[in-house]
């Protein structure tokens, strides 16, 4: 089942989680396209409402460091796209951003480097992809 989805996805979208909050998506788009033009010195072409992912539920893995406990944690979350159907690039991104920030916006790897697929199936929620949220420092 897991073969359907994509192995690799939004490793071309640059973003830093260190960002505040973003109370509504076209807010998240602006701050989006404004971050990769600034870092990468180039018109940001990326299309805000492709399909990248062709399922209506998304489970994602994170790891931030817990100074209370001295490790790093690793939680995941669950996902569900608007449309029931599937997630745009926008979508996908905002909603990662959004539960990922107040965990992140300190940690040394606060950066985005994109999403790597799990094989296999989690136990909490089965028959949903599984993805690796890739944070660079």
């Amino acid at each position: 089942m897991m073969e359907q989805y994509p192995k690799h996805i939004l490793q071309d979208i640059l973003w830093n989680f260190s960002e505040e909050k973003f109370p509504v998506i076209e807010g998240f788009r602006l701050a989006l396209k404004a971050y990769n033009e600034r870092i990468k010195a180039e018109p940001f072409n990326v299309d805000f409402d492709q399909t990248v992912l062709n399922t209506g539920r998304v489970a994602v893995q994170y790891e931030y460091w817990d100074n209370e406990i001295e490790d790093s944690i690793e939680p995941d979350f669950l996902l569900t796209a608007d449309n029931g159907e599937f997630f745009t690039v926008a979508e996908l991104l905002f909603k990662i951003h959004n539960t990922v920030q107040e965990k992140l916006k300190e940690d040394d790897h606060h950066f985005f480097e994109g999403l790597d697929l799990w094989i296999g199936d989690h136990p909490n929620y089965p028959d949903t992809p599984l993805y690796f949220l890739q944070q660079g420092s």
